[in-house]
């Protein structure tokens, strides 16, 4: 009688659990790696973002003030301008009274305005002259009378003249009442 040999016994055993783990493989199941940030990780991550927003923000606010600080000048310019051409029509300027040592009130503002727009109102048609149009942002108010030009921070220009002599036109460039620091001013007198 003819056996027919018999594999050997390790080699049953393989194949027996090769066989097993692709039958079910939750048998033998692989490791799971889970992949996730530290808490450290985040927070660094948190803290750049946090140090690139106040860059950004930072840079934004010297941009705004410095584009308001040139319109300002603009502005300044072109009242220079206007009460130049008032002079040269009637032979003195506008007469104001705010005194560029005090405070900031529109006092002598409220009459640039009515000399140079030619009535007290942005809303009434002039009786006078108009030597200025201003852009409704300029003005304290396009519909009550008495108005005035405000600034880019909404502060009244200063303006001082008594007729004769050129006349001073400032702005306090956002400065509240009692600032005394007068160097950040933008005036259309030369500073020192």
């Amino acid at each position: 009688m003819m056996t027919t040999p018999l594999s050997p016994a390790f080699h049953q055993h393989k194949n027996h659990a090769s066989h097993q783990a692709l039958i079910s493989p939750h048998l033998h199941p692989k490791p799971k790696t889970i992949s996730a940030f530290t808490l450290v990780e985040l927070l660094g991550v948190i803290t750049v973002i946090g140090i690139l927003a106040g860059l950004t923000l930072g840079a934004a606010g010297a941009v705004r003030r410095q584009g308001a600080t040139s319109q300002a000048k603009g502005e300044i310019a072109a009242l220079q301008a206007a009460c130049e051409r008032y002079y040269a029509d009637n032979n003195l300027y506008p007469v104001g009274t705010n005194s560029p040592s005090s405070s900031i009130t529109p006092s002598g503002s409220t009459n640039l305005f009515s000399a140079l727009f030619g009535t007290d109102s942005y809303s009434r048609a002039p009786t006078n002259k108009r030597y200025f149009e201003p852009k409704p942002t300029m003005l304290s108010s396009t519909s009550s009378p008495n108005a005035y030009f405000v600034d880019p921070w909404g502060n009244p220009y200063g303006y001082n003249s008594d007729g004769t002599n050129a006349p001073l036109i400032w702005s306090t460039s956002g400065a509240k009442s009692g600032d005394t620091n007068k160097f950040k001013w933008i005036t259309s007198w030369p500073q020192k």
